[in-house]
């Protein structure tokens, strides 16, 4: 079962509305049931502090338990319109549950990074059977530059993983009001437009589901939040996103539109040195100082965890519907890079020829300026984010002139065999990431030492958050 194309089933007007009419119906429920839903966790105790502001107001906690009964109610609806995509809609449908209760479970016992970690392994474990027994086909990935990767076997296995680093990766970028549920809105957002450039059935299907959910519970989580999204959120949007990524046969795509998330967790789990409770870091090694007049600073310490939040407070104190803001900032120029890869993807199949592509990847970098001007405190982050994505082109490059040709052989490990190539281009990764990170590091303290120089911050003007 390969991707389906949206041309190919020839789609008219009532598909179309149907479509709308499913992201409705779970835009719906999820907006409905958001006001019972912290009505409950208010009676129940279920509450989290809003630590970015003195005032700490107790607010209302596992929003994402609206989310995941929109998405469900939708899923549910739209089967009976497109029957032909019956088993991912289901396999979708059960994974988001089971990560639904995980995220859920969490919430209430705050579980172990490592135990988060392995039970979402299990999640992408869910549907690597599912491809396995052929119940549904998830096929190899095409990529810029080196097409559609010949790894029949390997892929699979790598479904785990994918599962897993898509949802951790939504779970790391979220703390401040509207911060997860807005990035992932614009990142979706753009990845609707990227699966009809795509031609993607699947992914345009999922997106559009997707898309209005989020939304509807954007409206209550946006500054000042009335309810947090919980683990139950972050989680299921993150499997939702690499849903869309694996059956839209749109993995380089969302790992674009999703750019920022992957560069905070890289940040935050290098300068950690692995995987750390929150209240470890926030009591030792936190990223931020809360300000008495409500403004956020980067933290000075040389122990403190290196994050997005962080790298954008370098030039200074923000407020916290400021920084958020600058996080939108940052996902809509992500957004761009994402239809960029689309264009080049296209032009790498044959879809599309050069002078095209390149005509419309110019014409990306309108928006992209208008978003520099705007927001000019992210000029610096997004010139390092497109170093970084410079890197991964170079990077696709080499493999197709230099690793693909001359290493043909592959490794046996006895129960499977890793071809030499693959194993090449990870090597190859390893000096391009670490040389992405110096330069990340190089910037933010000479950053941090323009805004700050030597001078302490008055010990009247800082809050102790925990």
């Amino acid at each position: 079962m390969l991707m389906k194309t949206i041309s190919g089933l020839n789609w008219g007007v009532i598909e179309y509305l149907f479509i709308i009419l499913a992201g409705s119906v779970g835009f719906l429920i999820t907006y409905l049931l958001m006001p019972i839903i912290i009505s409950h966790m208010r009676k129940k105790g279920h509450t989290g502090i809003d630590i970015h502001k003195n005032a700490k107001m107790e607010i209302a906690e596992s929003g994402g338990l609206g989310m995941v009964l929109g998405w469900s109610v939708a899923l549910i609806f739209i089967i009976p319109f497109f029957f032909d995509f019956l088993y991912i809609f289901l396999v979708i449908f059960l994974t988001l549950l089971l990560a639904g209760i995980i995220g859920y479970i969490d919430d209430r016992i705050k579980l172990r990074s490592r135990y988060k970690i392995f039970l979402t392994l299990l999640l992408g474990m869910f549907i690597f059977t599912a491809n396995y027994l052929d119940f549904i086909n998830i096929t190899d990935p095409i990529l810029p530059i080196l097409g559609q990767l010949r790894l029949t076997v390997i892929f699979p296995i790598l479904i785990p993983v994918i599962v897993t680093v898509f949802s951790n990766t939504v779970n790391m970028l979220e703390g401040y009001n509207g911060e997860g549920s807005g990035t992932c809105l614009i990142a979706v957002g753009f990845l609707i437009i990227c699966s009809i450039l795509r031609n993607s059935a699947e992914g345009l299907l999922l997106s559009a589901i997707t898309f209005p959910v989020i939304g509807a519970f954007f409206i209550f989580n946006k500054y000042p939040a009335k309810i947090f999204p919980g683990d139950v959120g972050t989680l299921t949007m993150g499997i939702m996103i690499a849903s869309i990524a694996l059956f839209g046969d749109l993995l380089a795509v969302a790992f674009c539109a999703l750019l920022q998330h992957m560069s905070n967790s890289f940040f935050l789990i290098s300068s950690a040195g692995g995987f750390f409770e929150s209240e470890v870091i926030h009591t030792t090694r936190d990223d931020i100082i809360l300000l008495k007049d409500d403004r956020i600073k980067a933290s000075k310490e040389k122990e403190a965890i290196l994050t997005m939040p962080r790298l954008i407070l370098a030039k200074g104190p923000l407020r916290e519907d400021e920084l958020v803001k600058n996080f939108y900032a940052l996902s809509l120029f992500c957004g761009c890079l994402a239809i960029i890869a689309s264009l080049l993807t296209n032009l790498t199949i044959g879809r599309l020829d050069f002078s095209f592509t390149l005509i419309f990847s110019l014409i990306m970098f309108i928006p992209i300026g208008v978003i520099m001007y705007k927001y000019n405190r992210i000029i610096s982050i997004s010139i390092l984010l497109s170093i970084l994505y410079l890197f991964l082109l170079v990077l696709l490059i080499i493999i197709e002139i230099l690793i693909l040709p001359y290493f043909t052989g592959s490794i046996n490990l006895y129960i499977i065999k890793i071809p030499l190539n693959i194993i090449m281009a990870l090597l190859l990764t390893i000096p391009f990431l670490l040389g992405w990170w110096y330069l990340c590091i190089k910037y933010f303290w000479k950053q941090m030492n323009r805004t700050y120089g030597s001078k302490q911050e008055p010990t009247d003007t800082i809050i102790n958050n925990y």
